[in-house]
């Protein structure tokens, strides 16, 4: 402005030059002569400085088209030619990130490139082999295979081994070694407790034989040995552990996670759109990466980064956050410089990466420079922005005088920004490399990016509560084993899933497909408790009644009542070395008179 006024003045003074100039300013002339040296380079003079007011004003509303068209007609008449006067069609950020205010793309073109999907979403892998129907157990195990199985097997079945020699008698029976059959039924047993919301009730009550209890807990195995077993589960050696903690603080967990998610990558495919958030395991025990986040309802616990469906909410990809520098462990040494955010996103979205599919995030992961390159790896993103970003224009962000509604747009090559006033004082920023044109949602009477978002940011939200509604998660100090309460919870939301994506399955709830699992997972040691003699009479009615048996218990074999030689009692603790010559009738271990009890005849036939 100020080059153009001296410009200005040495053009009025070159026209004065070449004129006659009247000798006083009282002169009726002098004025005539001034205006008429003026008004050559007026136009260049209004243009100039219209141009600059345009870039910081908004032009992307009806209601600011027509104020500035009004100005605009209040301009022309003050001057003297009728020259056209034209908004900026660009925005500027703060470091100079150049938006345009008009769209790039036509309205009348086909679906762009990068939106095209050609994988398309459902079941793949090692599930398929089951056909068009699959029952859920054999879904789960395709999930928890069993290398997993066994490696739980191995590190639980050492820890049982050194617990054992704690207590005095060695022999009692929740001591043994657990096998898969029983591991499973285990299992079978936490998802009962889901379904029937009881995980955090105490085992007494689950067990209790007053009419109050879950008469299946009693019926798989014993309350002895169901909190033993949950006591000794363990995920890898203890031996090394020192010395992979060193590497990897995740050691205690690592293997079982990180097999566990690769099974979910293998067996299903994405559909359009993925999320991308944080998911907190409630946890308040001793833990170095141990997470406080306020606006979770836990508050405490342990984070898990993950990427899931947007529709169907099933996890994809997932890892631990484990302290700094954890988000870019798989990443590349040029990926690493990168923002955390940045690392956490590329390191979830790998998987994905090339299918043209989109990445729904929130503000915390979102940036341009995120956008830009998963543009490059043939992913879309759509998000909310933080307002302190330097690519912002200042127009963009939120006003006192802003109505509600109002709506603005820039638009570079490949990437879309807009601003929304949902509320007074309030704008929401959103960027999208998915949208290059403007469009508007009638049904929910918002902008078509706001809709799309908010229908695709929750499905980590979605699996959170989820898990929470039916969760197998018991009140632990040890932080690997809230870790695989979760997984165990995600499972049952994952197998589900693939459950319904076969055609010929059963349409049920899933508190009726729990059930199902849990049912198909104790079902195996239920029979072979069945066919236990050892298991009292009690126990053995209610496990037929459950299987659907009706075996005559009659049928057992009854011994004799004396021994041919005293025998030292199975039951006694070996310090007394008590002997007797009495067995028991059903399964002829010796057993002196003080540990067992009479019945009459009618009873024992029943």
């Amino acid at each position: 402005m100020l080059n153009t006024g001296v410009n200005n003045c040495f053009k009025v003074i070159s026209g004065l030059a070449d004129r006659t100039i009247p000798s006083t300013i009282n002169d009726p002339n002098f004025q005539n002569i001034i205006s008429d040296i003026l008004a050559e380079d007026c136009s260049d003079v209004s243009d100039d400085v219209h141009d600059n007011m345009c870039i910081d004003s908004d032009h992307n509303s009806e209601s600011e088209q027509n104020v500035s068209e009004s100005d605009e007609s209040e301009t022309d008449s003050n001057t003297d030619n009728g020259d056209d006067i034209r908004p900026s069609k660009f925005l500027y950020g703060k470091n100079k990130f150049k938006w345009s205010v008009e769209e790039f793309a036509s309205k009348n073109t086909r679906t762009a490139r990068h939106n095209i999907i050609t994988k398309l979403p459902g079941l793949r892998g090692p599930i398929k082999q089951f056909g068009d129907t699959a029952r859920p157990s054999e879904i789960w195990n395709i999930l928890f295979t069993e290398n997993i199985i066994n490696e739980i097997l191995v590190w639980t079945n050492i820890k049982i081994d050194s617990f054992r020699h704690k207590y005095k008698n060695h022999m009692q029976s929740f001591l043994k070694n657990v096998d898969e059959v029983e591991l499973r039924s285990l299992f079978g047993l936490l998802f009962y407790s889901a379904v029937f919301k009881s995980n955090h009730e105490n085992a007494n009550t689950l067990f209790a034989t007053d009419g109050t209890g879950r008469e299946i807990f009693r019926l798989v195995m014993s309350k002895k040995r169901f909190l033993f077993l949950i006591s000794c589960l363990r995920f890898d050696n203890s031996d090394t552990r020192t010395e992979r903690k060193e590497h990897d603080p995740l050691a205690p967990i690592s293997e079982i996670f990180n097999e566990f998610i690769e099974n979910c990558k293998l067996n299903y495919s994405l559909s359009s759109c993925v999320t991308v958030d944080e998911m907190l395991v409630s946890f308040r025990g001793r833990c170095k990466f141990k997470m406080y986040i306020p606006n979770k309802p836990a508050k405490y616990g342990l984070k898990i980064m993950c990427l899931t469906d947007s529709r169907s909410h099933y996890l994809f990809n997932a890892y631990i956050y484990a302290g700094q520098n954890t988000d870019g462990l798989t990443l590349d040494h040029t990926e690493r410089k990168f923002s955390k955010p940045t690392q956490s996103v590329l390191r979830l979205s790998k998987p994905i990466q090339g299918t043209n599919r989109n990445v729904t995030a929130d503000n915390w992961f979102s940036s341009i420079e995120l956008v830009e390159l998963l543009k490059k790896k043939k992913l879309t993103y759509v998000g909310t922005l933080k307002k302190n970003k330097r690519e912002i224009p200042q127009a963009f962000l939120p006003k006192k005088k802003s109505t509600v509604g109002f709506t603005q747009y820039g638009f570079t090559k490949d990437l879309t920004l807009l601003s929304y006033v949902p509320k007074p004082n309030k704008a929401v920023l959103v960027i999208s490399s998915m949208h290059n044109q403007k469009g508007f949602d009638n049904d929910v009477q918002k902008p078509e990016i706001i809709s799309y978002y908010n229908s695709t940011k929750g499905g980590v939200d979605a699996l959170d509560e989820k898990c929470s509604i039916y969760s197998t998660g018991r009140r632990t100090r040890r932080w690997p084993l809230a870790i695989f309460y979760r997984l165990l919870d995600v499972s049952s939301v994952n197998s589900y899933v693939l459950y319904n994506s076969f055609k010929n399955n059963e349409t049920m709830t899933r508190a009726d497909y729990l059930k199902s699992l849990a049912f198909e997972l104790v079902s195996p040691e239920l029979e072979t408790r069945f066919e236990n003699t050892c298991i009292s009479r009690e126990i053995r009615s209610g496990i037929g009644r459950v299987l659907g048996k009706s075996k005559n218990l009659k049928d057992t074999p009854v011994y004799e009542d004396k021994l041919e030689s005293r025998k030292t009692c199975r039951i006694c603790p070996p310090k007394k070395k008590r002997k007797t010559i009495y067995q028991c009738k059903l399964c002829g271990d010796p057993i002196c008179l003080e540990c067992s009890r009479k019945i009459c005849s009618n009873c024992f036939g029943n």
